[in-house]
């Protein structure tokens, strides 16, 4: 029986693959030359195809492998994320900072399980990020909801709508579901064709959608749905298109469809990436220009031949071991009946073709993105390196830090929360305060460590060194000088920059109970040496009174 909810969405589904038709197609074009195992936006591709059979020059393809792959081992190596509050007082606590700690292990665990499929999920959507400037992942659970399930999918198959924030909020997925996988899926709830293909052909293909959508958007008038859903702002609908039937839905506490955008523009819902759309021209030129310096090539190699018709019965036949009968005179000159061809140099179209990678290589930034060797420099040389460094690579990893790698761990953390894997009664009072999950409380993030960061926090290990330095210099001319400089905060600040864990640090409690503590034992070792002293001068005081007696003096 059809669903009028199943098909008005089939319908707003139908309105969004079409008006995103055009730009299947340009990512069609940049596939072709940039993304060969992508390339069939608008094409179907077989198992056995030759996805680069139309290209001459691989340099533009291995660009875009390069740039790809730099996200994953620049961004997401070793202890990358951390979980925050995002604000310093709360965050900095040593109690909050462990037990902040100990949840980022917790998530990293759950993020890095081998069947998470987290590695495997964001590698395939850097390349989409770098190439379309739109990947679509998504986050859940598996189907025994034992584990999280991260996924990247075809942006081709996928179609979406933003809110007025400007994030997408309603996506659709295009898939083919066989009969038999349905009937495992939904059971009695599918439609009687497909009952009847679970007999016939199992493996039978029919057209399903996986819709997530804000839950008012469908049942913003409905009480008693809204109070069924309570609590879970987003809705999870599988749709049979053929037969427009609701297969089955589900509340979600978050949207788990992942949409960054790299670069956007006004009222267009997809994204676009600036290396392809720069280097698209030439990635064009250079496989036009590979084909024919490798014509060009060949014929230095083997020159064309011209030969004097009259004399020559057949083609001159130039290969190994080849012989041609010729209609000569005994006194003339072979060479001057026929010659080579001379086509041009080829060292020139090399030249052209080099200048144009060293374009394609400024457009996917690969003289720009890799850290500078600076074993034989000087300290100023580094840090003026690194600073270079970091005004290169900062246009391109700070999106992906807030745009892609934030709202794909935020929503794999909020299913996990959803699902109590993490305990906040055991949360520092002030932790739980700022959190109240019962409540309107604020929220987690994350921040991330990178080569980037890692700079950054390094030049706090560098300023603290040297202002040391400075003010002891300066404390020899001037005892109240280093009275003006809080060297706890220094140093605290200098040692988070080393990276140093969280629980190297006392709470406020344990650092008071040791400074008096040390306050005690310092005294104490006051007065042993006063007494020491004191006991040293009685000593001095008898033995002299002794000398004198001895001496008749007394």
């Amino acid at each position: 029986m059809e669903d009028s909810r199943a098909k008005e969405l089939c319908k707003i589904g139908e309105g969004l693959f079409t008006k995103k038709d055009p730009w299947n197609t340009l990512a069609q074009e940049i596939a072709d030359y940039f993304y060969p195992l992508r390339s069939d936006f608008t094409r179907t591709l077989a198992l056995g195809d030759d996805f680069s059979t139309d290209l001459m020059d691989s340099y533009p393809v291995q660009a875009r492998e390069t740039l790809g792959n730099s996200i994953n081992a620049v961004l997401r190596q070793g202890e990358w994320f951390s979980v925050k509050t995002g604000i310093e007082e709360i965050d900095e606590d040593p109690a909050n900072a462990r037990w902040l700690e100990a949840a980022t292990k917790r998530y990293r665990k759950l993020v890095y399980d081998r069947r998470a499929n987290f590695t495997a999920a964001v590698i395939e959507g850097d390349h989409d990020w770098v190439t379309f400037g739109n990947p679509v992942l998504s986050v859940g659970e598996n189907s025994s909801r034992e584990h999280l399930l991260f996924n990247a999918w075809h942006p081709r198959d996928c179609a979406w709508m933003l809110n007025e924030s400007g994030k997408a909020d309603h996506l659709q997925r295009k898939m083919m579901k066989s009969a038999r996988n349905l009937k495992r899926m939904f059971k009695d709830k599918i439609h009687s064709d497909i009952q009847k293909a679970c007999t016939q052909d199992p493996s039978k293909e029919f057209k399903v959608r996986h819709i997530v959508m804000p839950t008012d958007d469908l049942y913003g008038d409905d009480k008693k749905m809204r109070k069924k859903y309570a609590g879970k702002p987003y809705l999870s609908l599988y749709v049979d298109v053929e037969h427009e039937t609701i297969l089955g839905e589900g509340g979600l506490p978050v949207f788990t469809y992942i949409v960054p955008r790299y670069k956007t523009l006004c009222g267009i819902p997809q994204a676009f990436s600036p290396h392809t759309i720069n280097s698209l021209p030439d990635g064009r030129m250079i496989q036009s220009m590979a084909r024919i310096i490798l014509e060009q090539g060949e014929k230095a190699v083997d020159p064309p031949v011209v030969a004097k018709g009259e004399m020559f019965r057949d083609a001159v036949n130039l290969y190994a071991g080849g012989m041609t009968y010729v209609d000569m005179e005994a006194d003339d000159d072979i060479r001057k009946l026929m010659q080579t061809i001379e086509t041009g140099n080829v060292a020139i179209g090399m030249d052209l073709k080099n200048d144009v990678r060293t374009l394609i290589a400024e457009a996917w930034l690969l003289n720009k993105l890799f850290l500078p060797d600076t074993r034989e420099m000087t300290a100023f040389e580094t840090n003026a390196r690194l600073a270079e460094y970091r005004r290169a690579a900062l246009p391109f990893y700070g999106p992906i830090e807030s745009e892609y790698n934030l709202p794909l761990l935020d929503a794999g953390f909020t299913i996990a929360i959803n699902n109590n894997a993490f305990n906040f009664a055991d949360a520092p009072d002030g932790l739980k305060e700022y959190l109240n999950p019962q409540g309107n409380g604020g929220e987690l993030t994350f921040s991330f460590e990178s080569p980037l960061n890692t700079a950054e926090g390094r030049a706090n290990v560098a300023a603290f060194q040297e202002s040391v330095q400075i003010i002891a210099a300066a404390g020899e001319y001037d005892k109240s000088i280093p009275a003006g400089y809080d060297f706890k905060k220094m140093t605290k600040d200098a040692v988070k920059g080393t990276g140093a864990p969280a629980d190297w640090e006392l709470d406020e409690d344990q650092a008071k109970a040791a400074e008096q503590a040390s306050a005690e034992t310092s005294s104490l070792m006051q007065t042993a040496a006063a007494l020491r002293e004191g006991a040293a001068v009685g000593t001095d005081v008898a033995n002299a009174s002794v000398a004198l007696r001895e001496a008749g003096i007394v």
